[in-house]
């Protein structure tokens, strides 16, 4: 069965402090769709003669981009790991063969019909994707506001075979071949120093972690297509509480339609030795998206929390691994 999550956008059960914003040009907050049906990714093709792959990334807002190629048209995708499978961007694929279809569900509310469909190529930096079968919906909103011919999304499903280097503040995506102990397989490349590192739970091709907030430990899932932090509104009281609520926004998702939520900043997230403040959060009911996954989340770590630090995930030895960005590196 093809889904797409919704998000069901209600106001906190909590009283927060909020200060007024002015309607004019109001915020925009873009979180992308969260496909959960299993697919098929195909057979992949490394074509690099080295054993590690520099992948340059185009930020564009707070979400990154990577050039791409499928089945000869040349775009780009989105890095989306709150994604678990792929989606593609149904304007560019209209003559590709359906093989199911049917209507679901965006962030925002009802969208269009699904497809899914396969294609016979995709190809990114140094790596070649065969039979690649994807679900497919209207991207088109995202390339307006952004600018760019959008093709796709991709999250970790596409790259759960390497360790992985997500370093933000350099637009970089490395990847490392690993072999079944997870040991890179060129012993001579410079190796991951990190400040903290934790195991994380795998699954449907999302990456949960344990983060701590006001001494409650909470599961977030690691989401580098949310361009802010999201919360549960049913999380502890104490926990709310951290959060200072500073205006209205709107949330869009898959469709055309946008809803309001409320958007804030919280103090007090700690993950490892490091205790973060001001990070943009929005609050919501995340049990949609915790019934879509199969597993209860508390909420999403997006930009705000991901342009903290240098990222390094090693999918065998099961690790989550985080380099800090210093004041003098900023």
């Amino acid at each position: 069965m093809i889904k797409l999550l919704i998000l069901l956008l209600l106001a906190p059960h909590f009283t927060f402090s909020e200060h007024k914003q002015s309607t004019d040009n109001p915020p925009i907050i873009t979180i992308l769709p969260f496909p959960i049906s299993g697919l098929s990714f195909g057979n992949y093709t490394w074509t690099s003669t080295e054993d590690s792959l520099t992948i340059p990334l185009r930020r564009v807002g707070r979400i990154y981009l990577i050039e791409a190629e499928i089945d000869g048209e040349k775009g780009y995708l989105v890095f989306d790991t709150g994604a678990s499978g792929v989606v593609l961007n149904k304007t560019y694929f209209r003559n590709h063969i359906v093989t199911d279809s049917q209507s679901s569900n965006g962030i925002t509310g009802a969208v269009s019909n699904v497809e899914r469909i396969t294609v016979d190529n995709l190809e990114i930096f140094g790596l070649k994707y065969k039979c690649v079968t994807a679900d497919v919906t209207n991207l088109g909103h995202i390339e307006n506001r952004r600018g760019v011919k959008v093709l796709r999304l991709f999250g970790f499903s596409m790259l759960k075979d390497f360790e992985v280097i997500f370093n933000p503040s350099q637009n970089q995506l490395q990847l490392f071949r690993i072999d079944k102990k997870g040991e890179r397989v060129a012993a001579s490349d410079e190796k991951f120093n990190p400040d903290f590192t934790s195991s994380f739970e795998f699954r449907n091709s999302i990456l949960f972690i344990k983060v701590n907030i006001s001494g409650k430990s909470l599961r977030f899932c690691f989401d580098t297509g949310a361009e802010t932090n999201v919360i549960d509104r049913y999380a502890p009281k104490s926990v709310l509480n951290c959060i200072t609520i500073t205006r209205r926004s709107s949330l869009v998702g898959t469709g055309s339609s946008s809803s309001e939520v409320l958007f804030g900043t919280m103090n007090g997230l700690q993950f490892g030795p490091k205790s973060m403040d001001n990070l943009e959060t929005i609050i919501t009911n995340l049990d949609p998206l915790s019934q879509a996954y199969g597993t209860k989340i508390d909420g999403m770590l997006g930009y705000s929390f991901i342009s903290k630090g240098v990222i390094c995930i090693n999918f065998v030895k099961n690790i989550f691994a985080i380099r800090y960005i210093k004041a003098n590196d900023q």
